[in-house]
């Protein structure tokens, strides 16, 4: 799903637009327990997993977020395209310090059985936003005491549970480096969990090429533990340029090749995802570091306002523009089709399970053709 680095998703972006999400306050609780069938045992699960996981499988996951800003949600986007893709996470969860999970956005499960109707599995997405900004401390709540974590694990079945969904999808980010192990041995009791009622668990992490563990931002992630773990691993390769730094590519071809080159030595294609960034940063010489976050619609629109062409930069596989307004010079990057184009190829030659989009709503139109030809195999599109 940055996610970022995203995620940055993948984290915000400032004004209220938040590059990975809903950012109301989360209003983590209890849910209540499933209801159960014969014997005071939970229903049976209908199979999940042997639908999309295995070496021979390939997908095609979009993750599902509320309007930000300006931006539409992603319901359009999501019901055009539904036929084009195996799995939709809901960016709809968040969790308190004790590891109850609760709402934190516009949940709408009749959005989610569309989704599964048509043929795709659908995951509820937990993250730890608040404000617009991932909460290392939400984080180190929740995972470094046994209890709470306990908590979190029986949180997330339940939910699975109730509302039927396929799966988990977890977003945790910026989780403190001192809760490496803590970060792992939640995953792996919540694998356990939830692979006793034959659902998935679906991991997002920050794209890196080394591992170095006390790094504040990707320093938690155990990218062999996760792997060992998790069913899915979406790999958040994009922001290699984004909030916090000056412009340039949000990812760049090389840059995308040498985090795929260390990530596949750590975790099993046949469970990696690659992320792929859909939207565009605008940076303005008076903010360095601060750029706006746009949609490709938005980003195009900005173009022609100003009067400018969207150039290609073959080195870099990247698409961008340039101008000035109000004495401000501005450098735009952006994703489309084009750029896309080399991405999915990446994916392909590295054999890996799959793609996820972040987020539906914000991408250029003419990159689904691609991605149909490049991956999915949902049922319905036959």
């Amino acid at each position: 799903m940055r996610r970022y680095m995203k995620y940055i998703v993948m984290a915000c972006v400032i004004l209220g637009l938040i590059l990975s999400g809903c950012s109301l306050q989360p209003k983590a609780q209890n849910l209540p327990n499933p209801q159960v069938g014969e014997g005071g045992a939970p229903p049976e699960a209908e199979a999940t997993r042997q639908d999309v996981l295995g070496p021979e499988k390939r997908i095609v996951m979009g993750f599902y977020t509320d309007a930000e800003g300006e931006v539409p949600a992603s319901k359009d986007s999501m019901m055009q395209h539904i036929q084009a893709m195996e799995e939709v996470a809901f960016f709809w969860y968040s969790f308190d310090g004790n590891g109850y999970v609760g709402p934190n956005g516009d949940v709408d499960l009749s959005i989610k059985e569309a989704a599964q109707k048509a043929g795709a599995k659908a995951y509820a997405l937990i993250h730890n936003m608040r404000e617009g900004l991932f909460d290392a401390d939400l984080a180190h709540q929740a995972l470094a005491n046994e209890k709470n974590r306990a908590n979190f694990v029986q949180s997330l079945l339940d939910l699975t549970l109730k509302d039927n969904w396929d799966g988990i999808s977890i977003d945790i980010e910026k989780v403190p480096p001192a809760d490496r192990n803590n970060y792992s041995a939640f995953l792996n009791e919540l694998s356990s969990a939830l692979k006793a009622k034959d659902k998935i668990l679906n991991v997002s992490i920050p794209a890196k090429y080394n591992d170095y563990a006390a790094d504040l931002w990707s320093g938690a992630y155990d990218y062999t533990a996760i792997g060992k773990a998790a069913d899915q691993v979406i790999l958040m390769t994009y922001d290699e340029h984004g909030l916090g730094t000056t412009q340039g590519p949000i990812a760049s071809v090389d840059w995308v090749n040498r985090v795929l080159d260390f990530a596949t030595g750590k975790i099993p294609k046949e469970k990696m995802v690659m992320g792929l960034p859909v939207y565009a940063f605008d940076w303005g010489s008076n903010k360095p570091n601060l750029p706006a976050y746009l949609s490709y619609a938005q980003a195009i629109q900005r173009a022609k306002e100003h009067g400018v062409n969207v150039m290609f930069d073959e080195s870099s596989q990247t698409s961008h523009y340039a101008y000035t307004a109000g004495g401000v010079r501005h450098e735009v990057y952006l994703e489309n089709a084009k750029s896309l184009a080399a991405k999915l190829e990446n994916a392909k030659k590295h054999q890996l399970h799959g793609v996820a989009i972040w987020r539906l709503g914000m991408e250029d139109p003419a990159m689904w053709d691609q991605v149909i030809n490049t991956y999915g195999t949902n049922d319905q599109q036959q």
